[in-house]
């Protein structure tokens, strides 16, 4: 048997829905199903050839299970394959560092105990770290493709053309439904394996191992465009690695995908009893059980050819557990079963198993680090631009947010009456409206103001966050200096209150940049805000 491992990365978020969430939504699996990428080779391969349904080949490949084609697991941090968690494992409700597998050894005391819920887990040197694909989840609304919009039916026994239609499209009325798309995000890598009986069916499908490709449903509307690679050279003709150290008296079964089995009557069935007679029937031993740790999961899809949705189907979960007393199989009979799998509809990655790869009682959960990022840069002149574009606007909405909250925070006493107020605030306005602004011409205003004996007694009286009006203002423009008017990064930041104004507003390489304009553009703004509210202030008490 040989082993053919690829990877999948997805350019654009993914919905491979299962029958999860409400009518009005659609949920994509955490994993990449057999089913669709079997779904993906068959299209490859009908692609390079021309075949039939009676071709023997066509079928080796795809359809009689002597070809099978296992679920995408997401990578961690480290690109290492994960695995489901299996349902065995619990921890102390609250605690988060410490998993108890219960398969090994049942705990008996009176901790409240919950199962994990993160699906995937990869395990290391470091501990168990627990996995959890990106989701992307957006909102849309249903729209009549003739007129790109959300439109209403069509009312009966009437044209398109009528008048009925046309007062339709002078309403407001919107009969769009509003849906859910619940997918797996972007930018995330996915590893995936064929097991392959024939070592000539290996050498058919290894050349489709390249290139874009499009997965499960909205494929029009920006969902679904990924791409598919070989995984490492190494791991092409040789066996997933299978752990040699054996529990003693016991054999552990943990279900690595779901697992379809139909009981007497046809039925498709969750039975631990049906599990415990297939297992020995393949093994050709009496299983004696000594615990089950199970899961339910109904299984459907659609076929595309047919446009049709296929049959429901309950199915055991994947990470299910089950605990036998020691057969004394041979090794060999157990790889053999763990490469042929158990069940029905093998070929698309179902009824995947594995013995005794369960040891630890106790596992500690390893800190999970971020996934590794590529830093994109940007060369492009048009792109750059409008780069710059974006993170001089991102700048300026962080800065209007904050300007407001420092200017909430100043307080003012005694402000002078609204016409003195409405004198200061017009030079200070048409500073604002220039390109350039400039302080000279505000400086000689607040000179006059103080050659005035009665406005000048006004200003006096008034003070701003304990600071006399008049100090206050000269102190931030900066008057009775010579040369421009200049302010340093952190006496801005002080002065208008500003704790976190990050320089790291960053797209692509493109920084957003903090100059002499925009700090003196902030100054004159912030004073135009506390004078406003000087002004507010005054009519009230008048």
């Amino acid at each position: 048997m040989k082993v053919i491992n690829y990877h999948v990365t997805l350019l654009e978020p993914t919905l491979v829905t299962s029958l999860q969430g409400d009518p009005n939504s659609a949920v994509a699996y955490d994993y990449l199903p057999g089913s669709v990428l079997r779904g993906i080779f068959i299209s490859k391969y009908l692609g390079s050839q021309s075949a039939d349904a009676s071709d023997g080949t066509l079928r080796r490949l795809f359809f009689d299970g002597t070809t099978r084609y296992l679920n995408g697991y997401p990578l961690d941090a480290y690109d290492r394959p994960c695995l489901p968690v299996p349902a065995s494992w619990r921890r102390v409700k609250g605690t988060e560092k410490e998993i108890f597998d219960f398969a090994i050894e049942a705990q008996h005391d009176d901790q409240q105990w919950q199962p994990v819920s993160v699906p995937f887990y990869t395990l290391s040197s470091e501990g168990v770290q627990l996995i959890q694909p990106t989701r992307n989840v957006a909102v849309h609304t249903q729209r009549t493709a003739r007129f790109g919009r959300a439109m209403p039916e069509y009312p009966l026994g009437s044209s398109q053309t009528g008048g009925r239609l046309t007062r339709l499209l002078d309403t407001d009325e919107i009969a769009g439904a509003v849906y859910r798309y619940d997918a797996l995000a972007a930018e995330q890598t996915f590893k995936a394996a064929i097991l392959c009986d024939n070592d000539d069916d290996a050498s058919t499908l290894l050349p489709l191992i390249d290139g874009r490709v499009t997965l499960g449903r909205s494929r029009s509307g920006g969902y679904g465009r990924a791409e598919i690679h070989p995984g490492d050279a190494s791991d092409c003709d040789a066996a997933e690695d299978a752990d040699e150290d054996e529990l003693e008296d016991k054999l552990i079964v943990t279900l690595q995908s779901d697992v379809l089995l139909r009981d007497a009557r046809g039925q498709f069935t969750v039975d631990p009893e049906l599990l415990r007679e297939v297992l020995g029937r393949h093994l050709r031993v009496e299983l004696e059980p000594e615990g089950a740790f199970l899961g339910a999961e109904i299984v459907a899809g659609f076929n595309r050819k047919w446009r049709l949705p296929l049959p429901q189907a309950l199915a055991v979960r994947m990470g299910s557990v089950l605990i036998f007393k020691d057969p004394g199989c041979d090794r060999a009979w157990l790889d053999d079963l763990e490469a042929r799998g158990i069940g029905e509809r093998r070929a698309e990655g179902f009824g995947r198993i594995v013995f005794n790869r369960q040891h630890a009682t106790k596992l500690i959960v390893a800190e999970t680090p971020k996934k590794r990022s590529r830093p994109v840069e940007i060369s492009d002149t048009e792109a750059y631009d409008l780069a710059k574009l974006m993170v001089n606007r991102m700048l300026r909405q962080r800065l209007d947010e904050e300007l407001l909250a420092a200017a909430n925070k100043v307080k003012i006493i005694n402000p002078p009456s609204n016409a003195q107020i409405a004198s200061l605030r017009g030079p200070v306005l048409e500073e604002l409206c220039k390109a350039t602004p400039d302080t000279s011409k505000l400086c000689q205003f607040i000179a006059s103001i103080e050659a005035r004996g009665s406005a000048r007694r006004q200003f006096e009286r008034s003070t701003v966050d304990g600071v006399p009006l008049l100090r206050w203002l000269k102190r931030l423009l900066r008057c009775g200096s010579e040369g421009a008017w200049t302010m340093d990064d952190n006496e801005w930041k002080g002065w208008l209150h500003m704790s976190k104004i990050e320089r790291g507003t960053k797209i692509g390489g493109v920084s957003a940049e903090i100059g002499d304009n925009l700090r003196l553009e902030y100054i004159l703004r912030l004073i135009d805000l506390v004078l406003a509210q000087a002004a507010k202030q005054r009519g009230k008490e008048n």
